[in-house]
């Protein structure tokens, strides 16, 4: 009717390219964005005794206010939609994945292990993915088609109408301004494969294929060994993952990383 069409109207136009600045559905960052953003996050932390430079605010209160100043278009399963600034169709970021932001310079010419190429860097970062896998014994494989890194998954999911084959196991999107990286990947690691449910969303806009989790690839593995006690066995936490992938890293773009003062990771 008149009001579903008009309400699938503003939809489009609140995730439309052309949407942009406080009040639309796209995560980006300008300068007015930048300045409510920054003032909003230096009150917070303020009030919540940041530990952060004097004059600075805190990270998690930045992020938490640039995010807050989009208007994100919400889902029938509940999930927020946000139009961002990468490579890539829909994805869904949530509790139970390994999400990674890598900020590379590329121009670095002192380093044999970067090149101004977003199809290579693209490799590299698959690289990376596979790279954590085989630590757990899982085999990731490139698609010559699609981006990201997939699982082969024969006789999997029985009781499931999603068919068996290669499934999507880590969702690679990047971006890039004068040869910085923006964006990243990732890495299901244990997460309710439920939010991939196709009647909702495509993943990656790519038909025919499923998605799955290390979790689900172990658990099908010790089904497949008939192992019993398959439900006992620790699987690997998101922390211990992320050190696995940090070490993926550190191999294949030959950096080293470590924690400021502020505890992070750079």
């Amino acid at each position: 009717d008149a009001d579903d069409d008009e309400y699938i109207q503003m939809v489009r136009e609140r995730l439309s390219r052309s949407s942009r600045g406080i009040g639309s559905a796209r995560l980006s960052v300008d300068r007015q964005i930048m300045m409510t953003a920054t003032a909003t996050a230096m009150n917070h932390s303020g009030n919540n005794g940041s530990q952060e430079p004097q004059g600075q605010p805190k990270a998690i209160d930045m992020v938490n206010a640039l995010s807050d100043i989009a208007v994100p278009v919400i889902a029938p399963n509940g999930c927020p939609i946000y139009r961002i600034e990468r490579g890539g169709e829909v994805t869904w970021h949530g509790p139970g994945q390994l999400v990674v932001y890598p900020l590379l310079d590329l121009k670095r010419s002192t380093s044999p292990h970067y090149q101004q190429d977003l199809h290579w860097y693209l490799r590299q970062i698959e690289e990376v993915v596979i790279r954590t896998l085989h630590h757990y014994g899982i085999e990731g494989t490139r698609d010559e088609e699609n981006t990201g890194v997939w699982v082969d998954t024969p006789n999997y999911d029985e009781l499931s109408l999603e068919s068996s084959g290669s499934k999507k196991i880590a969702a690679v999107g990047v971006s890039s301004s004068r040869w910085i990286t923006t964006h990243g990947f990732a890495i299901n690691v244990c997460p309710n494969l439920d939010y991939f449910d196709t009647s909702t969303i495509l993943p990656c806009g790519i038909e025919g294929k499923g998605v799955t989790s290390i979790a689900q690839v172990l658990k099908e593995q010790r089904r497949q060994q008939k192992d019993d006690d398959d439900d006992n066995v620790n699987m690997p936490t998101i922390d211990e993952v992320a050190k696995v992938t940090c070490q993926s890293l550190e191999e294949v773009f030959g950096i080293q990383l470590h924690h400021d003062t502020h505890n992070r990771l750079v």
